[in-house]
């Protein structure tokens, strides 16, 4: 039978409940690192050491120069960056007995290593700043404690609104030099503030509202490559799916949509009698699911081939995997209720809720099931990095809804975007990797 407009509402109010291209930076390089003299060994989803990292202050270019007021937020920012990975300890940098403060920001003044490696830092990030009106230079280096080298410097040049990108992809470079892989900071966030679709980014402040999103009724952000955007809103008596700023879909119920590596649109779709998984395509849905009353939230495998969704075929919500293209579904998920299901970029991993508020992960395959949060108020909706090794959710501790981002492995939970007041739920990471 039809789902009545109360039932939808109540599944709605549980669910709810429960759960620009960027301007291009000048770039100029001093020492280029050729092979990184320490790569960090990362198991994501067991322990790894961290490594003690100092920050100071950062300083004016020329030595007679003075600071602007950006320098202690950039500083402050690029500190947070490299705490919220997981990978490092930092240090608190008035501990050194360094007597020039100046050492290592230009070749004629060498850093003296011996300082840090007494107070056991194993990396040194220094900082120069010149603001010439509405132009920002920024100049930073990473030092290699251990090994006595200088891994990386970059002098980035470019308008002073622009400081905490050069910030955000300072973060990625210096990851990339100790790990072998870039970081995602700058990648797009996309989630509901009261009842309203808005984006940040991993590494900024504040958020934005998206274009073409009606305030007051929208539902279930998604984002897709190409930046492409996705949400259900009610209007009078129908339901419209909203693709890219335009309506796809009018009509009955559609719920938690997620677009397919190539793009392809999928939803819960509210037919006859179920609510199944469909596609939309040409604003016909087809229902590619049958297996339950009620199956919502598909994600897709990184290569496009499988799909896992949340269905109740079993007698309790569980996270069930199919073919993308449709078809019966397996259980994944143990016993008990399962819901938010979200596959990794690397195809190893889906990210799911279980008993309503805790977040876990659990091999493609079944196994090796690892709970990442527990006692810590109701946890929901996680969803990956584009590189894998963090986790965008929201959580109701702290009294009210709000993104929180961790590692993959649980570790460094700690709100993504605490300056921004507006309650903040549902969020999906962008699958693209931020410009270089």
């Amino acid at each position: 039978m039809r789902i009545k407009p109360f039932i939808v509402t109540g599944i709605l109010l549980l669910l709810l409940l429960a759960s620009n291209p960027v301007r291009m930076l000048q770039a100029q390089s001093g020492l280029e690192y050729q092979e990184p003299s320490v790569l960090i060994p990362v198991d994501l989803m067991g322990g790894f050491n961290r490594y003690n990292l100092v920050i100071p202050s950062f300083l004016p270019i020329a030595a007679s120069g003075s600071l602007g007021e950006d320098a202690g937020r950039l500083q402050k920012r690029l500190s947070t960056n490299l705490d919220m990975t997981g990978y490092f300890q930092l240090l608190d940098p008035r501990s050194s007995l360094e007597s020039n403060p100046r050492a290592g920001l230009a070749p004629e003044t060498p850093i003296d290593y011996a300082p840090w490696a007494q107070i056991g830092a194993n990396f040194v990030i220094k900082g120069a700043i010149e603001q010439r009106g509405s132009r920002l230079t920024l100049e930073l280096r990473l030092f290699d404690i251990s090994t006595g080298t200088q891994l990386l410097a970059k002098r980035y040049t470019g308008p002073v609104k622009d400081a905490r990108k050069m910030i955000n992809r300072f973060t990625n470079e210096v990851l990339l030099v100790i790990t072998g892989e870039r970081g995602v900071f700058g990648s797009q966030i996309i989630f509901l503030s009261d009842s309203s679709v808005m984006m940040t980014e991993l590494g900024a402040d504040e958020a934005e509202g998206v274009s073409g999103s009606r305030a007051g009724n929208a539902f279930f952000p998604t984002i897709g490559y190409g930046g492409r955007t996705a949400w259900t809103r009610q209007n009078g008596n129908k339901w419209e799916l909203v693709a890219d700023g335009k309506v796809v879909y009018s009509g009955e119920l559609v719920i938690a949509p997620a677009f397919s590596p190539s793009g392809v649109l999928a939803a819960g779709f509210s037919g006859p009698s179920s609510t199944n998984i469909a596609v939309f395509e040409n604003r016909t849905p087809r229902v590619i699911t049958r297996g339950g009353n009620l199956e919502i939230s598909p994600t897709f495998s990184p290569d496009g081939s499988r799909m896992a969704y949340v269905s109740d075929q079993g007698g309790s919500a569980g996270i069930y995997i199919a073919p993308a293209s449709g078809g019966t579904g397996q259980r994944l998920s143990p016993p008990g209720k399962s819901t938010d299901p979200s596959w990794s970029p690397k195809g190893d991993k889906i990210a799911f809720v279980l008993r309503e508020r805790d977040i876990c992960v659990i091999n493609a395959d079944g196994s090796g099931l690892v709970q990442l949060t527990s006692g810590q108020g109701v946890n929901r909706h996680p969803s990956f990095s584009p590189d894998g090794r963090m986790i965008v959710f929201h959580t109701s501790r702290g009294g009210k809804n709000q993104l929180y981002v961790m590692a993959a492995n649980g570790d460094r939970q700690q709100p993504l975007i605490p300056e921004f007041t507006g309650t903040q739920t549902l969020p999906t990471w962008s699958p693209e990797m931020p410009e270089m």
